[in-house]
């Protein structure tokens, strides 16, 4: 949140305003113990009487700051000495400006001596941070300390080989860095501009509140939904922008993702009281509206990176080097040298809270970020059942690897669906729902729990079983896509695709492996529409029946017809294409 200071008189809406930090980090400077002894000047007498501050004197007097450094309120000033800084640059900055970029970025409050060894984090009183260390000899910011420890009745000065360079922190960079206009335009829609309670009121004008002193708060809603707060001074932060090339370029790129339509049409299976239900619902949403921003936020959530978190410490330069990054959204990057470096341009650029990293491109993994494996518990997205019961179990965790394999090491409360047939004529029918689908191609497996183990007595037998899949077409109706054992055994062989069924039975039906947790590839498809963003009410649905004539001995005999799913999972086919080539 950034507060604005106006010093001026409003009516209505007519703000003037100049920009002052928010954050008060005066707390933060500890008053030191080893206090030089007073002197009889003030640090302003101190400062306009030393002809080598002369330059400094003149850009103080300005701002009209030379009246804060007579009060007897406690100050540290760090004044460079005229020739080591180019003065007239700064006389050419607003007022405001130089009083925010300048002046007080070389005062801060209390007395900070020079003296033994010392390693300070100094907050000025522009809520920006400096180191002040040596032993002996000293630097502030970097700079060399010419002459410490000149006193003063009000605090101490220190003079300056140069100047204490002002770094915006990272959210006022983005509102000032050249080239990067589509980052900033889209971040910027999310700011909100209140007036603070601190404000003080003038008198009413027409009916029109007025005030003499005013403060404006600003905040954005975007910082907080990716959890980084890029105006606070007391955070650090690696910051990815991408050059508006790079920005377009994955904008047509993502787009495709997030094809929507005006009216998107669901099965309602959960309102079904029959397996052969008809009922519908839809969602009216405006398409391209949805499109254009849930593309932009698929972009921009994982530009950041906290600098304290022990995945990306070594980007700057400390903790140890890892093979992957988190962004502030908690999401886990496998390429973190493509993402910071293979397409950097220039040198990364250092701000009072972290640093910005221009690129030319983005090297984001789709299916890490913006088009990721869905992996859908059965558990939450069973819609309906017909012909079973239905009940959760938990496989115990001592068992996890034994039933599944080490991959479920340090995996707790895993739980499964399994529907048991209501008579001896049953067989299960159910309905699952498949959440924040896509407009893009997966490749669909169904995960079985191992008929064999010995939860389950001595059931040995597999499943024969059908796949359908209710979806919406790009034209907004209804359609069903029939899974087969023969297209998607052709997929895998990579063979003459067959033709494409039109209803399911048993020449279309698949088998899974009872001794093991199987995991079996029922096909591919291609959504034409995309329901992420409309909530887990929409969405398409597969639906699991069972050919199994009960009625037949020799069926009833080889085939369990108790169903017990682990999972449904839809990979991206660039997801698999990509693990297939680099085995």
């Amino acid at each position: 949140m950034n507060k604005l200071k106006v010093a001026a008189f409003l009516v209505g809406c007519g703000f003037v305003a100049a920009l002052s930090g928010c954050s008060d980090f005066s707390d933060y400077n500890e008053t030191p113990v080893d206090q030089l002894p007073a002197g009889n000047l003030t640090l302003w007498d101190n400062i306009s009487q030393n002809a080598q501050l002369s330059d400094f004197a003149a850009l103080v007097k300005r701002t009209g700051f030379e009246s804060k450094l007579s009060e007897p309120r406690a100050y540290t000033v760090w004044a460079p000495l005229n020739g080591s800084y180019d003065a007239a640059a700064y006389q050419q900055l607003s007022d405001s400006l130089l009083l925010q970029q300048f002046v007080k970025n070389h005062v801060a409050e209390y007395t900070h001596v020079a003296t033994g060894s010392i390693d300070e984090r100094i907050h000025t009183l522009n809520d920006k941070s400096f180191t002040f260390t040596g032993n002996g000899t000293y630097t502030f910011g970097h700079i060399a300390v010419a002459q410490p420890n000149q006193p003063g009745s009000n605090g101490v000065m220190h003079l300056l080989d140069g100047v204490a360079r002002f770094y915006p922190n990272l959210f006022e960079y983005l509102n000032m860095a050249d080239g990067i206009s589509l980052l900033r335009d889209y971040f910027m829609q999310y700011n909100d501009t209140t007036l603070s309670d601190e404000s003080v009121k003038g008198p009413m004008v027409d009916g029109v509140q007025t005030y003499l002193d005013s403060v404006l708060v600003i905040s954005n809603s975007l910082m907080g939904a990716l959890n980084a707060r890029l105006d606070n001074e007391d955070s650090t932060y690696t910051f990815v922008m991408p050059l508006d090339a790079a920005y377009q370029k994955m904008y047509d790129h993502v787009k495709p993702f997030y094809n929507f339509i005006s009216k998107t049409t669901v099965q309602a299976p959960e309102v079904f009281t029959t397996a052969s239900g008809t009922n519908t619902k839809y969602v009216e949403v405006n398409a391209a509206h949805l499109s254009d921003s849930l593309t932009r936020r698929a972009i921009v959530r994982n530009l950041i990176f906290s600098n304290n978190d022990a995945y990306n410490e070594w980007v700057v330069g400390k903790g140890i080097n890892t093979d992957t990054l988190r962004s502030t959204t908690r999401t886990k990057l496998s390429n973190p040298a493509d993402i910071i470096s293979k397409y950097l341009v220039g040198q990364p650029y250092e701000l009072s809270n972290g640093y910005a990293r221009f690129v030319d491109s983005l090297a984001f993994y789709p299916w890490e970020t913006y088009n990721p494996v869905i992996n859908v518990n059965p558990r939450p997205n069973l819609a309906n059942a017909f012909s079973c019961s239905g009940h959760i179990e938990s496989v115990p965790d001592s068992l996890l690897q034994t039933v599944f394999g080490p991959d479920m090491a340090g995996e707790t409360n895993f739980r499964y669906v399994w529907l048991e047939p209501s008579s001896a004529n049953a067989k299960p029918d159910a309905f699952f729902t498949l959440p924040n689908v896509k407009s893009a191609t997966y490749n669909f497996y169904v995960v079985f729990m191992p008929s064999a183990w010995r939860q389950f007595g001595n059931d040995d037998r597999p499943n024969m079983l059908n796949f359908q899949l209710s979806y919406c077409k790009a034209n907004g109706s209804l359609d069903t896509y029939y899974f087969s054992k023969a297209y998607a055994d052709s997929l895998l062989s990579g063979g003459t695709l067959p033709k494409l069924p039109t209803k399911v039975d048993a020449t279309t039906a698949f088998y899974n492996d009872p001794q093991v947790a199987d995991t079996v590839f029922i096909g591919r498809f291609t959504f034409p529409v995309s329901y992420s963003g409309l909530g887990d009410e929409y969405c398409p649905n597969i639906r699991i029946t069972s050919p199994i004539n009960v009625f037949n001995k020799q069926q009833l005999a080889t085939y369990t017809r108790d169903l017990r799913i682990a999972a449904i999972i839809l990979r991206p086919v660039e997801y698999e294409e990509f693990v297939a080539k680099n085995k």
